[in-house]
């Protein structure tokens, strides 16, 4: 039976390609993103071996706050430190660095980079010895307050050449510096895309922290003692009052190590997803085709059970097939994987991410990893059918054809409806105010129980969407409209993957709708101003709040105020505060305080949120303590509670930070034209004054609401990925099906050209069998998408989302889709169906 088996593979290479697909897909991104992470985590580890590997010992803050999104905060130390350290016995060179947010603006004016999205941007100190990060590959180092060097990634990106003059933005402000030199770190131009722009010393901590701080310390040892002697006596030297730590230059090595490898295993889990969510749709195809396969070989298998064939031998042989379809699959998927990391990393070089030189890393994991995996999802996807096929009677072997049983049982429907009624329970419960995590498994007992009931709704969905098809084209319309209900389980198999990725993206295109109406709502009743400057860089950098003071002195305006976001500990856990100038805020931004007013906001009080507020027991009154990066702790009164929406649960005054070293950035700019200043005239003067700052974006209200709600987008280009990935599978799975049919009906084919249909008559026909399937997968997704995308936003209502939102364009352009993939899909398998030949198909048994 193996030798038949393995002869069978061989004798239906055509099959054995057309399953592999969907193996090859889903295994290509799996191998793709392994191998891609592992040279990703090599050639930073390497970069990273190489800067610090002249650096024997790292000197820095113990004080470091984490936030969330894996950021942390951590206090800068004086620049006197550094004198004390070059004394200590062993040391030959120091060098303090510093790295803090800057934006560089390119010689077209606008400012490289972008605003919260991709790599950052940072400024940080030149100093040219034997520890130093950088080297200069073009030009001098800068010195002095009017000189300024650039990264090279970001020369050329800004077309900017020695002997410039650049803006650049810090948090001082906007300024005019010479560009005096061009740096590389390391062999790279720029690190992971980030752009750089360096100062000597005095500048850069004067221009982008406060005077006489630095975050670091850099040291080379004499090589007299090792590097956790040296260590020990630079820590002893240091004050004790100075709340510092001594690492050595290996323990940094890793640490920076552990970091990038941290923020590049987000990325490798992402792509993870992807690849598991191809292999799962994927599963639909494998199945569907080897379900096919069964039947179409039901006379064969008979003809074995006949002459002694075991059933379990029958099975078996299926399996082979499937095992060797999973291993041939899983091993071209390994070599598209290997091809697809590195038009990743391409992509990342058009995107201008610079990545370090090195060669492409394939761990042995990564091959282990695709072919058994591979391997185990086909074997589970072929075992179902080959149990089937290992039941055929032995009398099958006298029928004149094979077709698979269509019919759904009764314990399908059994099994169907407990599926969704155990779903629906979950739901109900959550609805009913039990713990959301029930809401997962609600969703997955729903999703089980409609792919189970999937045959049983398929045939009267495909009979009705299939009445345009036999209204408008005649026999051929209605020809298709029965070869797509008269299958029900091959129709609801094939349509399974278009069904999965269309309800996913209408049930999170719901949110996403759901949350920009709400984000709407809140904007256009609490922001009271005119215009806004906005900047997308939550949590790092954004804009001086030296810009607010300046736009509030302009006589066009009335009142300008600046909402600022800062980092401290709360409970030992980091937490973003909201800072704002309370007598600029008002009458601009109303965040809904309740029973109090801006002006109870001193340097000792805190306003909370209402729901926060309720969760802590805090009542007016109460003290909460909070911890900011520079060490310091302070002790804040409840002054009031606020009802409204804000980027954090807690605001206190921007006063709390004037006289320290406490980064403090404004994320936003509302703005109050004045009373006798005209919009277009107020915008002109406005606008001038943003553009000469080098940074953010004037907005008027509408403008500023819109923005806001647009950045949900984002999610939704996420999921329209993972639609995407559904996309390509569910077309590669119509097409084998269709092909296989075209392929199982050959003699019906060759009997109605032989009565006359003509071969436009048989495309019309494949390609509206095609549409109808289709169609299908996509009614019954957005039926469900919407049902999920409403218990979702109820699931979310104590986080303030309380209003639904259907998306009806949305919905109308995923059918409208739908409607293309299936004419896609049915280009090939039509015009194969063109080309069956008429005698020889007459002649099929």
């Amino acid at each position: 039976m193996f030798r038949i088996a393995l002869k069978g593979i061989l004798g239906r290479k055509a099959r054995l390609v057309l399953t592999s697909l969907a193996v090859i897909l889903g295994t290509a991104f799996l191998s793709g993103t392994s191998v891609f992470s592992a040279t990703l985590n090599k050639t930073f580890d390497d970069l990273f071996a190489d800067v610090f590997k002249n650096v024997d010992s790292y000197v820095r803050s113990s004080q470091v706050i984490e936030a969330d999104f894996g950021q942390e905060e951590r206090q800068r130390i004086p620049v006197e430190l550094v004198d004390l350290v070059a004394k200590v016995d062993g040391v030959t060179s120091v060098t303090p660095d510093l790295q803090a947010f800057a934006r560089i603006v390119g010689s077209d004016g606008k400012p490289l980079g972008s605003d919260g999205q991709g790599p950052p941007t940072f400024g940080g100190i030149f100093m040219e010895s034997d520890v130093s990060l950088w080297t200069i590959a073009e030009g001098k180092a800068p010195v002095g307050p009017n000189q300024a060097a650039v990264d090279q990634a970001s020369a050329k990106a800004g077309k900017l050449k020695v002997g410039d003059t650049v803006k650049i933005i810090g948090q001082a402000g906007s300024r005019e510096f010479d560009l005096v030199g061009i740096a590389s770190y390391g062999d790279v131009r720029s690190p992971g895309g980030a752009t750089f722009a360096l100062f000597d010393q005095p500048t850069a901590s004067e221009f982008l922290a406060k005077p006489g701080f630095i975050d670091a310390i850099l040291i080379a040892g004499d090589d007299s003692v090792s590097d956790t002697e040296l260590s020990r006596r630079i820590n002893e030297v240091l004050p004790t009052d100075s709340k510092t730590e001594t690492l050595t230059g290996a323990e940094i090595t890793k640490e920076t190590q552990d970091q990038i490898g941290s923020a590049l295993a987000f990325f490798g889990i992402l792509l993870s997803v992807f690849s598991f969510i191809a292999l799962g749709v994927g599963c639909f195809v494998i199945y569907n085709v080897f379900s096919i396969s069964a039947a179409q070989r039901q006379r064969e298998n008979a003809l074995l059970r006949a002459i002694g064939a075991s059933k379990r031998q029958i099975t078996s042989a299926m399996l082979v097939e499937a095992v060797v379809v999973g291993i041939v699959g899983s091993a071209v998927g390994m070599i598209a994987g290997i091809g697809l990391s590195q038009g990743l990393s391409a992509m990342l070089r058009a995107l201008s991410i610079d990545l370090p030189s090195g060669g492409l890393t394939v761990p042995s994991s990564a091959i282990t990893q695709t072919l058994i995996v591979g391997t185990i999802v086909t074997l589970a996807s072929a075992l179902l059918p080959a149990r089937r096929a290992g039941k055929v009677p032995p009398l099958a072997a006298m029928r004149d054809t094979a077709i698979e049983t269509a019919g759904p049982s009764r314990k399908r429907s059994i099994f169907g409806l407990a599926f969704i009624t155990a779903g629906i329970g979950f739901v109900s419960a959550v609805t009913a105010g039990a713990d959301t995590s029930l809401l997962g498994f609600g969703i997955l007992g729903v999703f089980i129980g409609v792919i189970i009931l999937g045959p049983v709704i398929a045939r009267p969905v495909a009979l009705f969407l299939g009445r345009p098809a036999a209204r408008f084209r005649g026999v051929t319309g209605i020809m298709a409209r029965q070869n797509s209900a008269r299958n029900p389980k091959r129709t609801a198999r094939t349509s399974s993957p278009v069904f999965i990725g269309v309800s996913l993206v209408v049930a999170v295109t719901a949110l996403a709708s759901s949350i920009k109406g709400q984000i709407d709502s809140v904007f256009s009743e609490q922001f009271k101003g005119d215009f806004a400057v906005s900047i997308d860089s939550f949590g790092f950098g954004g804009l001086s709040p030296s810009l607010a003071t300046d736009i509030a002195k302009m006589p066009e305006v009335a009142g300008a105020a600046g909402l600022g976001l800062i980092t401290a500990k709360l409970d030992g856990k980091g937490q973003y505060i909201s800072a704002v100038d309370p007598t600029a805020i008002a009458g601009i931004f109303d965040v809904g305080l309740v029973g109090t007013t801006y002006a109870d906001l001193t340097d000792s009080s805190i306003f909370v949120k209402d729901t926060r507020a309720e969760k802590k027991d805090w009542t007016k009154g109460s003290t909460v303590n909070l911890t900011f990066a520079n060490g310091t702790s302070q002790t804040f009164t409840v002054a009031g509670v606020f009802d409204g929406e804000n980027i954090s649960d807690y605001i206190i005054n921007k006063s709390v930070f004037e006289g320290t070293n406490i980064v403090n950035f404004d994320t936003s700019i509302f703005i109050k034209k004045a009373e006798n200043v005209s919009e277009d005239d107020a915008r002109a003067v406005l606008d001038k004054t943003v553009k000469d700052y080098g940074q953010g974006e004037l907005l008027n209200k509408r403008e500023y609401i819109d923005s806001r709600s647009g950045n949900v987008n984002q999610l939704l280009g996420l999921i329209y990925g993972l639609l995407f990935l559904s996309v390509i599978i569910a077309i590669v799975g119509i097409i084998i099906t269709l092909l296989l049919s075209v392929f199982e009906r050959q003699r019906e084919l060759g009997l109605l050209r032989a009565v006359g249909m003509t071969r436009q008559q048989v495309r019309t026909t494949v390609r509206w069998e095609s549409i109808i399937t289709s169609l299908l997968g996509a009614v019954m997704g957005i039926v469900l998408g919407i049902g999920l995308g409403w218990v979702i936003v109820f699931a979310l209502r104590d986080q303030g989302l309380t209003t639904f939102s259907l998306p009806v364009s949305s919905t109308i352009f995923i059918m409208v889709m739908s409607f293309v993939v299936g004419v896609m899909a049915a280009i090939y398998p039509a015009w194969r169906a063109t080309r069956v030949d008429i005698l020889n198909a007459l002649a099929t048994n």
